[in-house]
């Protein structure tokens, strides 16, 4: 009978806690994404996905995932000397709270990004996504694109 009784109660624990539904849950929203240089050949572009991931017990972030494509395989526009640079900035308000960057040259590269704000506190409101093309000298050209602004569904 002494026996019993332990087995019992753990039991009892076990199943209230497979059964017990969180307290908070995390919400998540994604929202595709797409810039290019602004040139006529489109030399630089990317493309994927925001995912904005929220929760009361989480750190506020957005998961960015795609690609960034620098002098497309099939182009009517010869081959330059640039490279291309997207760069992902995260807004709160008006104040910049994280960003990133990603570069290609003559390749397509997977772009892989948490952005979220170092303090942990504030959320992201919305995301502007930039691609630029720089030369591979010291001296050269370089020019963007327009960018990009999504904002967090």
């Amino acid at each position: 009978m002494r026996l019993r009784v332990p087995l019992l109660l753990a039991a009892v624990a076990a199943t209230g806690l497979l059964t017990a539904q969180p307290a908070t849950a995390t919400t998540a929203a994604t929202v595709p994404y797409a810039a290019d240089s602004g040139d006529s050949c489109k030399r630089g572009s990317t493309e994927g996905s925001l995912e904005w991931v929220t929760g009361p017990v989480i750190k506020p972030t957005v998961k960015v995932t795609g690609t960034l494509s620098d002098e497309r395989e099939f182009s009517t526009c010869a081959p330059d000397a640039l490279y291309s640079r997207a760069s992902f900035s995260a807004y709160h308000g008006s104040d910049k709270v994280a960003g990133g960057q990603v570069k290609a040259d003559d390749a397509t590269v997977p772009v892989a990004l948490t952005l979220a704000d170092a303090s942990g506190v504030r959320t992201i409101d919305r995301v502007v996504v930039q691609v630029c093309r720089y030369s591979n000298s010291p001296v050269g050209i370089s020019y963007c694109g327009p960018a990009k602004e999504y904002k967090a569904p």
